[in-house]
């Protein structure tokens, strides 16, 4: 599908953003199976401004549509509310065919476009409470950090009441209509992109909604999805309301045990361990063999929970796939601190644990001081190392637990 309309959002702002309806995935692990589309907006002003453009692969249509709106040389003002490529990706085509442009942006999002671009540009770094004059429209710039980079900032145009979000507010969800009252239910889209993108970062999304909430909004635009021109509220409540959720889960008293066995002996540790927690602590154990789990249910149990042990064969002096896997689903800003554990089976050489242990250092966790190794199949004494290993990491549980509790 190629798209080349543009649409009215509010008397001076136009969406020229493009349609993607064939992506399957995005950032490679989160599923787009509705696609999704990459919103950009023209400001008709007395000095023309774009705020965010598109993917580079869709330079031809995304320059058509400039195109229909102003000529290219006449914009003025390149607004840059977050520098991942997907929305900046055409800010470097766009100074070569408006070389009087200054780009707009938070000062990490113009240290990230140069390094993105190559070369310097003429650039105007803003936070929370500055202005930008457009002649007969005000923008106001709103640090919005971690949202889910670094380097995000909304923008708000007084005159007209339209709040620019990037991430915060969006989903994946492509659909021509655009405008939130016309395109039917995408809830399922906005609550799936919430979780795989906006949730470690929830402490972010509840300071940012707090700075926004003084506003009098008449059409949220976010960086992905429809138009949010009927029922912004119920987005931003839904937002803060899954933010809210997502910061008391380290309070949880949860511990994984995850593991992948290739001959059941790490799922008989597994169960040794759990049967070691479960005489010495009132935590909710969760034993899981990961081998078929979907990443993003890996997530969901990540972030339950505020202990991990980790179970993983030695093959070939590695870790299995799946243990790789389970990395990539860990968010050190959301888990950092909580308590990781290794245990295993193996036949020569057993370097599983200290890879386990390796990357959980890496990815910010706390590293237990015991892991529970057995060389081949578990008999009887290593069934007790494992119950007494599963005790004292309760106890250690107990302690830390006590401590965020302040009890």
């Amino acid at each position: 599908m190629t798209d080349k309309n543009i649409l009215p959002v509010s008397p001076s702002v136009t969406w020229i953003g493009v349609l993607d309806p064939g992506l399957i995935t995005f950032d490679i692990v989160m599923e787009t199976k509705y696609g999704t589309t990459y919103n950009s907006y023209f400001i008709n002003a007395e000095k023309k401004a774009i705020v965010e453009t598109t993917k580079e692969k869709f330079w031809p249509e995304y320059l058509a549509k400039i195109k229909q709106v102003t000529d290219p040389a006449e914009i003025e003002y390149i607004i840059v509310d977050h520098t991942e490529p997907d929305h900046s990706g055409n800010v470097a085509n766009l100074l070569k065919i408006a070389p009087n442009a200054t780009v707009v942006g938070s000062g990490n999002a113009l240290k990230f476009l140069r390094d993105q671009t190559g070369h310097d540009f003429r650039s105007i770094a803003v936070k929370t409470g500055d202005t930008l004059d457009l002649g007969n429209k005000t923008l106001h710039f709103i640090n919005a950090p971690n949202l889910h980079w670094p380097d995000t900032i909304y923008t708000w145009l007084e005159e007209e009441r339209v709040l620019f979000t990037c991430d915060s507010f969006g989903s994946h969800f492509c659909n021509e209509k655009m405008y939130d009252d016309e395109v039917g239910d995408f809830d399922d889209a906005f609550t799936y992109y919430f979780d795989a993108i906006l949730r470690p970062f929830s402490k972010y999304m509840i300071q940012a909604i707090e700075k926004i909430k003084p506003l009098d909004i008449s059409v949220i635009c976010p960086g992905h999805g429809p138009i949010l021109r009927s029922d912004w509220k119920k987005y931003v409540d839904m937002s803060q309301r899954y933010a809210m959720g997502a910061i008391a889960l380290p309070n949880e008293k949860n511990i994984l045990i995850a593991y992948v066995s290739a001959y059941e002996n790490t799922m008989l540790l597994a169960n040794k361990i759990a049967e070691g927690l479960k005489s010495s602590c009132d935590f909710t154990i969760d034993v899981c063999d990961i081998e078929h789990m979907h990443f993003s249910k890996l997530e969901e149990k990540i972030a339950h929970a505020s202990g991990i042990i980790l179970g993983s064969p030695t093959i070939n002096q590695n870790i299995l796939p799946q243990i790789y896997g389970f990395f990539g689903a860990i968010n050190p800003i959301r888990d950092k601190g909580k308590l990781g554990a290794a245990f295993g089976s193996y036949g020569w050489s057993g370097e599983a644990s200290k890879m386990i242990e390796g990357n959980f250092t890496m990815l910010k966790l706390k590293v237990f001081e015991r892991n529970m190794m057995v060389k081949f199949k578990p008999h009887e004494e290593a069934f007790k190392e494992c119950i007494d290993f599963g005790k004292a990491y309760a106890e250690k549980m107990i302690e830390m637990y006590r401590l965020s509790c302040n009890i």
